[in-house]
Parts: C-alpha cells; structure tokens; sequence
C-alpha cells in the first residue's frame, strides 16, 4: 500500500511540474494577476486607514485609488524599460569596445606579448545580443499584459465569493468562525511579507538610482529598476543587482574611483535594508533556508526562465505561510524556513478541527 501511495505522489508530481512546464504561457500571467491582485489588496486597506479629520476614505474610493495608482505605476514602468532598454542596446558595442580596452590596459599591465580580446576569452561573446535578448524576454513579458489584466479583473470579480465558499465547507458556526480565523491569518502574514517587500524594494532601487545617478552612471533608471526587480530574490538578487551596474561603471570610467563607488555605495544599501531594515519589519518568520533560495530560483528559473526567477522566492514563501497553517503540513514550513522556527499555531480545539477538516 505504501508503495502504490508513493508512486501515486511521484505520478502526481510529475503531472504538476508538466503542467507547470507545458502552460506556462498561461500559468505565469496567472501568477503575476495574483501577485498584482494582492498588491492592489494591500494598498487599498493602506489607504482606507487613511483619516482625513473625522472622516475615513470608503472601501469603494480606496479601492479605486488604489487601482489608479497600481495601473498608472505600471504604465509608468513599461515605458520606462522599454526606453531604457532601447538605449542599452545602441550603447553595447561601445561597451564591448571598452572591455577590450580594458583588457589591453590589463595585459600591458601584465607585460603580456599579446593582449586578450574579449572574443578570445568568451568565444562569441556579443554584449549586444545578451541585451537584446533580455529585451525579447521583457517583451514576450510584457505582450501578455492584456491576458494579466483579464486575470485581475476576474480575481477582483470573485474576491467576494471566496470565503462564504470555504465557510460553506463547515456546518459549524464555530467552525465557520475558525475557518475565519485561519483565512485572516493566511492574509495578514501575506499582505505582511508582500507590502513590506515591495517597500523594501522600492526603496533599495531609488536610494541606488541617486548614488548612481550621483556618480554619472549611464543608465541609472535601467539600473534601478533592475534592482528594484532583483531585490525580490534574497541574497542572489543583491550580488547580481550590485555586480552589474559595477561592472557598467568599471567599463564606463577610465578610473577605478566610479567603480568602487558604485559597488560599494549600491552593497551598502542592499546590506543595509536586506540585513537590517528587512528583518526588523518583516520578522525572522518568514525568512527563508538560503539553500532553499538557492534551489527554489534554480528550479523555477529552469521551469519559467527570468519570470520565474523573479517570482521564485515570493511563490515559495507563500507556500510557507500556507503550510505553516496545518499540522500536517507545518514540518515542510519549518524545512524551509532559515532557522526552522514559525509562528506557533493557536491552541484552539475549534481552529484545530477547521485544520483538520480543511486538510480532509
């Protein structure tokens, strides 16, 4: 019996990563309305504590401001990638012309008889087709902004049947009550981890943009966005969001003085608000094993490419949350987090059973 069950959960497995794999062109869009559904979520209850006098904003005004707002950012951004893209692109051989340089001034330093070329060390290296394939992916990512805003607009429709449908699962009123308690604290650990995320991220990418800026680094709104992004992966996202401008600006200057500006002025930030400020908002029980950062951005950066990458570590700490919501899932919760320590689960006999019930 115990071999059929764990066949059955291989076979399972591998039907999900199939799916996963062969409708990704569905399954993405699909996340990322999520993702932005959930945002629209956070900023709308953000604004209706706002008080103005004796008056607070209206559910309904506070939902449509944040909506404005959300889609008006997101236009915003477009734009400004694909301009910024279009100008990295004009500027790679150039670029590439500055590496070889760099590497001549290098083997003369070297005293070597003959200086490398950058073609010579990385075969077919070519900086232009690297962006404009980034480019190609930012477009096909960006060409399914009609199928995400059809997927937002659906979320938003069922938004209100979804927890009388669960509530419906109990004949109990306090069960119903419990199932409650469980779905509040699902969003509230959520919204936690997505709104305090993305301020993180937003500021990390302005404060970069004003030192790059600063500096005289090309690109510093390209650079910041990519940071602002970036910053959603842990740990790897920092190095890589530090390493690149730093190396633009290692191959921009003829001086070494811009280039550990940047890197060590944008590290300071990433270690400041990812070591320090993070933590202390968001809580040490959300915080991922980083082995487990590690295989969840190689596992879905194999699945889904730069989409996934980027989704990887907020998909799998929404899956913590979850988790960590029943006892039968709750050791998968504490595998994944850094130091196996989660929050603590209510000792109430109605909440256990709505678990158990839930889980059944």
């Amino acid at each position: 019996m115990q071999v059929i069950q764990a066949a059955a959960v291989g076979i399972l497995i591998a039907l999900i990563f199939a799916v996963l794999i062969l409708a990704k062109n569905l399954i993405i869009p699909m996340v990322l309305a999520i993702f932005i559904w959930y945002l629209i979520n956070i900023l709308r209850d953000g604004i209706a504590k706002i008080r103005i006098g004796k008056l607070w904003i209206p559910q309904p005004l506070a939902f449509t401001l944040a909506l404005v707002t959300t889609l008006g950012v997101g236009l915003i951004l477009i734009n400004l990638i694909a301009l910024s893209v279009n100008e990295v692109v004009r500027a790679a051989p150039s670029y590439q012309r500055n590496i070889d340089n760099l590497l001549f001034d290098i083997g003369e330093w070297l005293r070597l008889e003959t200086a490398p070329q950058l073609s010579q060390l990385w075969g077919d290296f070519s900086l232009t087709r690297i962006v404009q394939t980034l480019a190609g992916t930012a477009a096909s990512f960006l060409g399914s902004t009609g199928l995400i805003l059809i997927y937002i607009l659906f979320l938003f429709l069922e938004q209100k049947f979804f927890r009388p449908k669960m509530e419906r699962l109990f004949e109990s009123p306090k069960q119903q009550q419990a199932v409650r308690t469980i779905l509040n604290q699902i969003y509230a650990d959520t919204r936690t981890y997505l709104g305090i995320k993305t301020l993180t991220s937003v500021s990390t990418g302005v404060i970069s943009y004003i030192i790059m800026t600063s500096i005289g680094l090309d690109f510093a709104l390209f650079w910041g966005l990519l940071i602002f992004l970036l910053n959603y992966i842990p740990t790897i996202g920092s190095i890589v969001a530090t390493v690149f401008p730093s190396v633009l600006a290692l191959v921009q200057f003829p001086t070494l003085g811009p280039f550990f500006a940047v890197f060590f002025g944008v590290g300071a930030v990433q270690v400041m608000v990812g070591n320090i400020i993070e933590p202390r908002l968001m809580g040490n029980t959300l915080n991922l094993s980083p082995l487990v950062i590690l295989l969840s951005l190689g596992l879905w950066g194999s699945i889904w490419g730069i989409p996934g990458a980027i989704l990887c570590v907020p998909f799998t700490v929404l899956l913590t949350i979850i988790f960590s919501r029943f006892p039968s899932t709750r050791f998968v919760a504490v595998l994944l987090s850094r130091e196996g320590t989660i929050k603590n689960q209510p000792e109430d006999e109605e909440l256990r059973e709505a678990q158990d019930k839930l889980e059944a």
